[in-house]
């Protein structure tokens, strides 16, 4: 199990990667209505896109819990962290629910509770810290010791 800091940065970074999306959605509905609805081609909704604070932000905060999940990555088993993402799927359903007056209907809440036994069971796993065997020593071993 990763250590307490280590599960706080994730959720952090994860939380932060849902409100950058929110953030994303927030403003790409507001450049949608300044164009009267249709945003034509990519190319030429660029600029609005790019000049929405709200569009902005997200990005920035996306980029920011992007530094934290590197940080995350350097410690933390992939096989723990990763799966650990779909925590912000709950996040997102959650606020398009009160954001953006999406329906939450009986199927996402089922996927919701399979999401969170997911995530227990997870926590449950076992997760060393470093593996026996690396796979660079089982190649250097099938290899006769070639490999470093």
């Amino acid at each position: 199990m990763p250590a307490p800091v280590e599960l706080l940065v994730l959720f952090i970074a994860i939380s932060m990667g849902a409100v950058g999306q929110i953030a994303m959605k927030t403003g790409m509905n507001a450049v949608r209505a300044k164009s009267g609805g249709d945003l034509g081609p990519i190319i030429k909704a660029l600029p609005r896109m790019f000049t929405n604070p709200a569009v902005l932000g997200g990005i920035s905060i996306y980029v920011l819990s992007t530094v934290l999940w590197l940080w995350v990555l350097s410690r933390v088993p992939l096989s723990f962290a990763y799966p650990c993402i779909s925590i912000s799927y709950i996040i997102i359903i959650v606020a398009g629910k009160f954001v953006f007056r999406e329906r939450i209907d009986g199927w996402k809440i089922a996927a919701i509770v399979l999401i969170l036994i997911g995530v227990i069971a997870l926590g449950f796993s076992e997760t060393p810290a470093e593996a026996d065997e690396s796979v660079t020593d089982v190649i250097s071993g099938l290899l006769g010791g070639g490999v470093t």
